[in-house]
């Protein structure tokens, strides 16, 4: 056996004998423990309810009243309350849980496809036509500016004598 086997041994032996120690060897309880144990387990009524080791004092459970709520408490109960409803309302379900099969057995878009289509093209060419318009003086100043450019070539290949 490899010494890690060993060790493996050796760690649930001291496992199991720490717990059967635990079990089997522990110390008796004393009489004082026992009748803490009893205490603690004793039942004590507060008004409807039942309480299990809170008084120990018997003449104190007489004059022990139930707790009842605050004032503040109640405003702050009112107003989480009303909090609550208006994020309720707020915040509706999830579109998908509402829908029924009317909603989307019939698509009324695939009735209106035409016009559709008619109301793109026609916005396409009307910004066709936009374009065009806005692009004319750029045309004209670039047809000009090479014409201008073209003459001036020309009377400068005459004055250095390449023509």
């Amino acid at each position: 056996m490899s010494s890690r086997g060993k060790i493996k041994v050796l760690l649930l032996i001291a496992v199991l004998f720490g717990a059967c120690y635990r079990v089997h060897c522990r110390p008796q309880e004393s009489a004082s423990e026992r009748n803490r144990q009893e205490e603690l387990t004793k039942e004590t009524k507060i008004g409807d309810s039942k309480v299990y080791g809170l008084i120990h004092n018997e003449s104190e459970g007489k004059d022990a009243k139930q707790e009842k709520e605050d004032l503040d408490s109640k405003i702050l109960s009112i107003f989480e309350s009303v909090q609550k409803k208006i994020i309720d309302l707020l915040n509706p379900g999830a579109v998908i849980d509402k829908t029924t099969e009317d909603d989307w057995k019939i698509n009324p878009i695939e009735d209106y496809q035409a016009l559709r289509s008619g109301i793109v093209n026609a916005m396409d060419s009307i910004a066709k036509q936009i374009n065009a318009v806005l692009d004319t003086p750029k045309k004209l100043t670039t047809k000009i500016n090479k014409s201008i450019t073209k003459s001036l070539n020309a009377i400068g290949n005459k004055l250095v004598g390449l023509e």
